[in-house]
């Protein structure tokens, strides 16, 4: 009987904190700003960092991230500050640039898919690319740019709204980040921004 208790006591245990790690992932939030004008376009971190939102983050190896986040009536605007010690975009063939550094973004559509967006800042065409996993969004309503700085890059990405399942009512949509990092030895490796995976996530709250 003694046993019985102890392996029950262990198991609920357990399942309190499995509940509350998912709790912990789903109740992060943090928040866009609205801009009445829009942020379409490579413009400079300086604009991003007067009109938007902004949240640092500190990564192993030295990689820092500054997030800016914003959005219009038709957009949801991400921007991204990355400072990386080494730098590499050679993967620009595969399908999620994993021999690369890149950004994944990951989002939670209403009675939809999982969506991943895989975000390569430069290739050898000289521009950024996308590639995008899961439900069917058309690439024309993602748009990204991407600004070579000193010691990394400043990366931005319009995504319209309606991929999103936002209506008028509807403000908060759950997102993931991650950081694929490429060591100077060829290692790669995924640093996630909320909780500890891909299928953690954070609340992104549109705010009026």
């Amino acid at each position: 009987m003694t046993k019985k208790l102890v392996k029950t006591g262990f198991l609920l245990l357990f399942l309190l904190l499995v509940m509350e790690t998912l709790s912990v992932a789903a109740t992060t939030s943090f928040k866009a700003v609205r801009v009445d004008d829009g942020l379409h376009g490579a413009l400079p971190e300086q604009v991003w960092a007067e009109k938007t939102a902004a949240y640092d983050f500190s990564l192993p190896g030295g990689l820092r991230i500054r997030l800016y986040t914003g959005f219009d009536q038709e957009h949801l605007y991400l921007g991204f500050s990355v400072k990386d010690p080494f730098l590499t975009f050679q993967d620009d063939f595969s399908l999620d640039f994993q021999g690369s550094d890149h950004l994944r973004l990951s989002f939670w559509p209403p009675d939809s898919d999982p969506v991943t967006l895989y975000l390569l800042p430069s290739s050898k065409i000289k521009e950024p690319l996308l590639n995008i996993s899961g439900a069917f969004w058309r690439q024309a309503s993602v748009e990204v740019w991407s600004i070579p700085v000193q010691h990394g890059y400043f990366l931005t990405v319009a995504i319209a709204l309606a991929n999103l399942g936002v209506t008028p009512g509807q403000r908060e949509i759950p997102v993931q980040i991650g950081v694929n990092e490429i060591s100077s030895t060829g290692e790669a490796k995924t640093y996630w921004l909320f909780g500890k995976g891909p299928q953690d996530f954070a609340t992104l709250l549109l705010s009026l």
